[in-house]
């Protein structure tokens, strides 16, 4: 467009820059135009008055008048001839130009001559013959009104012509017309200047009125062309908006449109079929192949798949590995037959980037109106059955139904009671005290999170932190429980906590949308004295970038915080972890401890665990002590710090500040019992 535009303007300047030369060839076309009649008039001028006066004029002056006219009636021809003959594209060249002037100069002579033929025919024929010069002058005066040196040319001949003439004969009045006839020539002069003018202004207004029509077409073409490629442009850009750019099939907005459309006609007698298709294990494609290959691989993929479809039928790219076909006319029982047909044909293996990849896909299916009537409803539905599908096992095909629809429903609205809970405040931090179980001092405390209801019932973590997770909120949820317990543990900080008291946290990416890269443990320790603090990590926290995490956690360690592998023993590389990351200590999955008195081999694990951690100068502690039996088990293999329901439950922030006081106050009193704690008289009775 830019370029056009540049290209009007130098049309436009080169235009204007033309303006002057049309005006000239105008002008002189005007008086060319008017000398048409010449040469049919003035060679019978001459012969006529020579015939009508010939007995009272000379022989000899008549010849020579008549031969002039003859000579001048040729150049004119000439002219004439020249000037249409031209390539009408090109200026009039010099030699036509010179050509109408030459005749003009002809032509005002053979007019003063008249004086000359009829001088020895006496004075009163004499000034008879003046008229002609006269009218002669009048009339050229109008022919050449666009050009002055026409017409001075045709003037001062005349003059000189019609003065030689008078001047020849042998008559004073005659002399004294000369004169007169001079001043009336002078007149015809200054007249047609003012002619001139006015006739040049009317033409240079022409020539510009022309010139604007001509550039008002150009851009009204110019613009219409401009529509039709502003028109091309919107079509490809809503083609790009509507498809896929890698696949080219329809992207997720040209998907829903289509639904939208098809789904307003839908009736019982007229339903529409939805499959929603991901591929099983996309990522591990991904990572063998490269991104490169994996977008060939979804390349092949959306053909097979716009191949399997019969004509009506929309296929779409959702995003990532996602796909949507929608079948019109299809009802719930005929879009599963397609959905198992599909579920073969992308079953077959891929081949790209040199080798063949197994490929598979879930597909969860629903139908219009039996299954929704609205476009995001249909959507929803048919997502649901597919992660039904991919929990079954997936490369399966799930049909949705009314126990999907109970479940939709009891997950949206467990999100958004969350949400709620979240802006309210009713998410609070609770503290479980962990136990020497020997000496029954309180050593810590883990901080989690609980959701207070408004009544005042509690919801344990377990019941909203998957739908936290699911929802997005979990960074929300871990956030304000921080924010809610920074003071509190600065105040119990201030009031003096027990030596080597420490508050566990998790706070690890494996449940946030954070990376190690974040830094979060940073983020959310702020405020808080890192030696008053111990970190869990899951060995699923560390694995996906273990460098990072190890160096966020040795970060955190040279400030004085401390490192607990959590969940020990339930991962399955558990054991090569205690060399890979900076750890202080190690802490016995809860399903080892719920089975350590009901079977010698999980016995034998835990003996293990413990015997190892401390052989390698790691600290072990134990979760989810529930009975006085673990306890003694796990103080006989040498793990004496506890956590559990058997010594306290999780407590809000003033229920476990009193916990903690009454605590430290009997222990300054009473000194250390030498028996297993949990058998003392104080934490039997906090049970």
């Amino acid at each position: 467009m830019v370029e056009q535009a540049d290209a009007r303007s130098i049309d436009r300047a080169t235009t204007a820059r033309g303006e002057p030369a049309r005006v000239r060839e105008r002008a002189i076309a005007a008086v060319v135009s008017s000398l048409g009649p010449l040469p049919f008039l003035l060679l019978p001028f001459t012969l006529i008055v020579s015939s009508v006066l010939g007995s009272d004029l000379p022989v000899g002056r008549r010849g020579w008048w008549s031969l002039w006219a003859v000579v001048v009636t040729l150049v004119t021809l000439l002219a004439l001839s020249g000037y249409r003959r031209r390539d009408v594209d090109r200026p009039v060249s010099r030699w036509v130009a010179s050509a109408v002037g030459v005749s003009f100069v002809g032509s005002g002579t053979v007019m003063g001559l008249a004086t000359w033929v009829a001088a020895p025919a006496g004075e009163q024929v004499t000034s008879m013959f003046t008229l002609f010069p006269a009218t002669a002058a009048a009339v050229a005066a109008l022919v050449t009104a666009t050009r002055r040196d026409y017409f001075v040319l045709f003037v001062v001949s005349l003059w000189v012509s019609t003065s030689a003439g008078l001047l020849s004969a042998d008559s004073g009045r005659l002399r004294g017309l000369a004169l007169v006839g001079g001043f009336y020539l002078i007149a015809l002069v200054v007249l047609h200047k003012v002619v001139h003018r006015t006739v040049m202004e009317a033409i240079d207004l022409q020539v510009r009125s022309e010139h604007l029509v001509a550039q008002l077409e150009h851009e009204r073409v110019a613009l219409s062309e401009a529509n039709l490629q502003l028109e091309d442009s919107n079509v490809r850009l809503a083609q790009q908006a509507r498809n896929d750019h890698l696949t080219g099939l329809s992207n997720r907005r040209g998907t829903v449109a289509d639904l939208d459309r098809l789904l307003a006609d839908a009736t019982p007698t007229q339903p529409v079929g939805l499959l929603f298709i991901d591929l099983d294990r996309f990522k591990a494609v991904n990572d063998a192949l490269g991104h490169r290959g994996g977008d060939r691989f979804l390349t092949i993929i959306a053909d097979r798949l716009a191949r399997s479809i019969e004509a009506g039928g929309v296929v779409g790219r959702m995003g990532g590995d996602e796909f949507v076909v929608v079948l019109p006319g299809l009802d719930a029982e005929h879009t599963l037959a397609v959905a198992h047909r599909i579920i073969g044909v992308l079953s077959q293996p891929v081949h790209a980037e040199g080798r063949d990849m197994p490929s598979s896909v879930s597909v969860g299916v629903a139908s219009a109106p039996a299954h929704g009537s609205t476009t995001s409803e249909l959507l929803r539905h048919a997502n649901g059955a597919l992660h039904r599908a991919k929990a079954l096992g997936r490369n399966r095909v799930e049909m949705f139904d009314l126990s999907m629809q109970l479940r939709l429903t009891n997950k949206i609205e467990a999100e958004q009671a969350l949400r709620r809970a979240i802006d309210s405040g009713e998410i609070v931090p609770y503290f479980q005290p962990e136990i020497d179980a020997v000496t029954g001092r309180l050593v810590g405390a883990e901080l989690l999170a609980r959701w207070v209801q408004r009544d005042g019932s509690v919801v344990p973590a377990s019941r909203f932190i998957r739908t936290a997770m699911e929802a997005g909120l979990l960074d929300r949820v871990t956030e304000r429980v921080f924010a809610a317990a920074r003071p509190h543990v600065r105040r119990l900080a201030m009031l003096g906590l027990p030596e080597g008291f420490r508050f566990r946290i998790n706070a690890t990416p494996s449940t946030m949308t954070r990376t190690w890269r974040d830094r979060p443990i940073d983020l959310l320790m702020e405020g808080l004295d890192p030696t008053l603090l111990t970190v869990d990590v899951a060995e699923i926290a560390v694995t996906g970038d273990l460098p990072s995490a190890a160096a966020n956690l040795a970060s955190f360690r040279s400030l004085g915080g401390r490192v607990c592998l959590d969940d020990f023993a339930r991962g399955v590389s558990s054991l090569s972890l205690l060399r890979r990351v900076p750890l202080d200590e190690v802490r016995i999955d809860r399903s080892s401890i719920d089975t350590i008195t009901a079977h010698p081999h999980d016995r034998a694990i835990v003996r293990s665990i413990i015997s190892l951690v401390r052989e390698i100068g790691l600290s072990v502690t134990a979760d989810g002590v529930e009975t006085g039996a673990q306890a003694d088990t796990l103080i006989a293999l040498g793990c004496v710090r506890h956590q559990g329901h058997l010594y306290a439950p999780a407590l809000p922030a003033s229920e476990f500040e009193s916990f903690l006081l009454d605590r430290m106050a009997k222990h300054l009193n009473a000194g250390d019992a030498p028996v297993a704690a949990w058998q003392t008289d104080e934490l039997t009775g906090s049970i």
